[in-house]
C-alpha cells in the first residue's frame, strides 16, 4: 500500500470522525454516537406515517389544483385517502421576513402599445452624455489595437 493510499484513508477516517469531536457553538459536539446508531425501526417510523391520512383537493378561482391536509373554508373540496407510503409534507407559516415580497412596480414591456413609455436605462439622463464619451474612448482603445495586431 503506497504512501498516497495511506493518507487518502487517514483523510477519509478524519472526515468521517470530525463530526463527533468538532463543537456547535453550544459546546456539544456535532454528532453524538447515540443519534448515529439509531435503530432503524425508530428511523423508519420518522420517516414513515404508520396511519392513513385524509388530503383534500379543490380548484382555486383562477382554476389550478390545491391540495392541503385541511378542508378549505368556504369551498367544496374532494376528499383523498393518501397511503401510509407516501411522502408528505405540512404546510408552515413562513416567519416574518421570509414570506414572498409584493411587486412594487411591473416591469417594462416595450411591446405593450399603452401609450406609457418607460426609459430602457437605470442610468441618470445627465451621465449620459458622459457614457457615451466613454463608449467612444473604448471604441477608439479597440481600433488602435487593431491597427497595432494589422501592423504586426
Amino acid at each position: 500500500m503506497g504512501i498516497f493510499n495511506k493518507l487518502l484513508l487517514l483523510i477519509l477516517v478524519l472526515a468521517v470522525a470530525s463530526p463527533f469531536f468538532l463543537k456547535k457553538p453550544d459546546g456539544t459536539p456535532i454528532m453524538d454516537i447515540n443519534e448515529f446508531l439509531k435503530p432503524v425501526t425508530s428511523v423508519k417510523e420518522s420517516v414513515l406515517p404508520t396511519e392513513s391520512k385524509t388530503l383534500y383537493r379543490w380548484q382555486d378561482e383562477k382554476g389550478n389544483w390545491q391540495y392541503s391536509d385541511h378542508p378549505p373554508q368556504n369551498n367544496q373540496a374532494e376528499s383523498i385517502k393518501v397511503k401510509h407510503n407516501i411522502n408528505a409534507m405540512k404546510t408552515i407559516d413562513l416567519p416574518e421576513g421570509y414570506q414572498d415580497k409584493p411587486k412594487e412596480s411591473e416591469s417594462f414591456d416595450p411591446t405593450d402599445n399603452s401609450g406609457s413609455s418607460l426609459p430602457l436605462t437605470t442610468a441618470p439622463i445627465e451621465k449620459v452624455p458622459e457614457m457615451l464619451n466613454q463608449i467612444d474612448n473604448f471604441q477608439q482603445n479597440l481600433n488602435d489595437r487593431q491597427k497595432q495586431l494589422d501592423n504586426l
